[in-house]
This record gives C-alpha cells, structure tokens and sequence, in this order.
C-alpha cells in the first residue's frame, strides 16, 4: 500500500495541504510546533480512525471550521487506486470510499494500514502502562474490527459506570451497563492473549538486525484481571463493588491492563539499555508491519515522527539496512536524513502549518 495524495483541511493548525506524496521516502522538515506531526497524525489516522496523539475529536479541529476533513488517495494491493475521505466533528466522524458513505465505521477500520512510530514509542518500555495499551489498541483496532467494536463499546460502558459511581448512584442502575459490558471484556481480553505474545516472537527476529545481538525479546501479556467467563466476570465486580464505590471508579478490567517487555527473559525496563530499549521500540514497529504482510498480504505504510535524529548513527544505519525497500516511508523531523538512507527523498518544508515542496 502507498499514499498517493493527502489532503487535509483545518487540522489542527493546517488550514489547508495538498500534498502529492506519490514516493518511497517522503520527508517533512521543520522547526518543532510547525505542523510537522499534525500532518503524519492525519496521515495515519486512515487506519483505525483514531488519532495516535488524541482521545477527544475537539483538539483536532482547527479555528477555521466546526469540521477537519482528511483525503486520502490510495494505491492499494486489494482495493487498487481508491480515494478514502473521513470527516471529523466535535462529537463522531463520517467516513467515505470513493464518495460513497460508509455506514458503519468497523466496515472501514483497518483496510488502509499504516503503522506509526512516535518518539513516544521509543519510551513505551519504561513508559507508562497506557501508552503500552493504546500501542496495541491501535494495532488491533486495525488488524481486527471485530476488537475495535468490543473495544468502543466496552470503554463506552466503563465511562458510564464511573460516572454513576462518581454520583453514588445505587448498583441496581449500574447493572444495566455492568450486562453490556461483559462479552466485550472477555473479547478484548482474549484477543489481546492471542496476539501479543505472537508479536514479541516476530519482534524478536528484527531485534538482532537492529541491534547487532541475538537476543530475544518476550512481550508478556499483564492482565489486570482474567475472568475465564462471563460468571467469573460477574463475580469480579461483585467482589471490587464496594471498592469501586470508594473510589468513584471501576478498578478491574481491560481498561488497566499491561504487557511487559523482556530481554533474554528480564525486565527491560530494568535491566536494558536506553539503546536496547529503542532497539525493542524499532522491533515492535517491525513485527507489526511483518504481521500484516504475512497475514492479510498487505504492506503498511511506516509514519515515523522525528524517531530517526534521537537513534545513535549505528543504529540508523541498521534501521535502513532492516527497512524493506517496498514499504513507503513518510517522516518528520528538523534535519534531513543522512546518505545512510540510501534513496532520493520528497521532502516538504514545513512552516506555521503550510507546506512547500523543498
């Protein structure tokens, strides 16, 4: 897959871009807080519809309009040349392919995989147990629909839940959203087991292209909590009710899960390095392209978002040595690229929200 054309409208701080980024290696450059990132959050916000930097629609809209709108035109190995639109409001979003509506926003999810790779993500080792979960939300939101419907109804109820709790409302009017939100617990529950242990095994075959060693990475699933049905999940609340009344919150569930990350079985948040650990952050971008190719034979779009100045010069070098020359990378960052990328780059000069090819 590759990004033909991205046209974007008050997103953000862009007022309006046309850009044609019909090439391999596309560059965006600038000073921080010009646009840069905004432009590669609207570029893979096509994926799973959500934005890598944002939960709530209202800080992505510019002051130009009560609306953004994104186009995207796409070469694709199933759908050939397509044009996907997506509208973004205060409260929801509409979403086109090729000017017809789409009813149903899991119909579209994950057709148009990109995989994005933030300096965020060179800390998702160390960092916090929410940054882990929306790294695999987002992967799974895109490889699955399924998932992504479980997952919005089940952070759906959880929010009304604490809301009542918040209010010391009693636990009969709790019940009704409690129902709801039992086959989507055990959904997002199974299939994060199924997935993220098979993503540290293919993240361990980049791993020592990336960092010299063959060292293996473990990606360990931490569930806050694992019911086996839907009684077990019944019984789970019913033990933490009166816990969550106190705390005005729900404390078990998906909502608080972790996964943690190992190097030749210890800790790496303990025991590796900070190389190491970017090295681990690089390979989990890898192993989620790899995983797209080998299941659905499609080839994601990589988004990196000034990543490639914080790596040591060695590690740049592999990291264009492990790259796949067919997969279309769109990059920012305030210096160009070194000649260890190897290819011609497109490259935009980004200033206070516009674009000029350089």
């Amino acid at each position: 897959m590759r990004f033909k054309t991205i046209a974007v409208s008050n997103y953000r701080n862009i007022k309006f871009a046309r850009l044609n980024v019909d090439a391999d290696r596309v560059f965006f450059l600038g000073r921080n807080g010009q646009g840069k990132t905004n432009l590669l959050e609207a570029t893979g916000y096509v994926t799973s519809l959500r934005a890598f930097r944002a939960r709530e629609n209202d800080t992505l809209l510019g002051p130009e309009s009560p609306q953004a709108e994104i186009l995207y035109e796409i070469e694709h190995e199933t759908f050939e040349d397509v044009e996907a639109r997506v509208r973004i409001k205060k409260k929801g979003k509409e979403v086109y392919l090729d000017r017809e509506p789409v009813r149903r926003a899991s119909d579209f999810v994950g057709r148009f995989p990109a995989v994005t790779l933030s300096s965020e993500d060179l800390s998702i080792v160390r960092g916090s147990p929410g940054g882990r979960r929306r790294f695999i939300d987002t992967f799974l939101c895109g490889i699955d629909r399924d998932y992504y419907v479980a997952l919005q109804r089940y952070q759906k109820c959880i929010q009304e839940r604490n809301a009542l709790l918040k209010k010391g409302a009693p636990s009969n009017l709790m019940k009704p959203f409690e129902l709801q939100m039992v086959a989507p617990c055990l959904q997002v529950i199974r299939k994060r087991e199924e997935v993220i242990g098979e993503l540290g095994s293919m993240a361990s075959r980049f791993y020592e292209s990336l960092s010299g060693s063959a060292e293996a990475i473990g990606v360990t699933y931490r569930p806050n909590a694992a019911p086996e049905n839907e009684d077990a999940y019944w019984a789970l609340l019913e033990r933490n009710r009166r816990r969550d009344e106190i705390m005005q919150s729900t404390g078990k569930g998906p909502h608080r899960d972790d996964f943690e990350l190992s190097l030749n079985g210890r800790s790496a948040a303990d025991f590796a390095s900070d190389g190491q650990q970017r090295s681990i952050a690089l390979s989990l971008a890898f192993a989620t392209i790899a995983y797209w190719r080998e299941r659905f034979g499609v080839c994601p779009v990589l988004l990196i978002d000034d990543v490639l100045g914080e790596l040591d010069p060695l590690r740049r070098e592999r990291f264009w040595n492990a790259l796949d020359e067919g997969i279309q990378l769109i990059a920012t960052g305030t210096e160009l690229p070194d000649a260890a990328s190897g290819k011609e780059w497109l490259v935009y000069v980004v200033e206070d929200g516009a674009f000029t090819l350089a």
